[in-house]
């Protein structure tokens, strides 16, 4: 079991946002699961990866 837990600030950084934008995503259910221990947050970073995973899109190209 991987036990690394990082908290809101430190999956901000992975994500290279604002941890503020982490938290407004979590309040309106978007970006990558987490975890809640009382009053703090916490995310794995094999969910971070995931999520990412989730978010590539594919360029449509037209036929000329």
């Amino acid at each position: 079991m991987n036990s690394v837990l990082l908290n809101t600030t430190e999956a901000a950084k992975t994500l290279r946002i604002a941890p503020i934008t982490l938290h407004r995503w979590r309040k309106a259910g978007y970006g990558p699961e987490h975890i809640e221990m009382g009053r703090k947050v916490y995310y794995r970073p094999t969910d971070i990866e995931q999520w990412i995973e989730t978010q590539k899109r594919t360029i449509a190209r037209h036929a000329d």
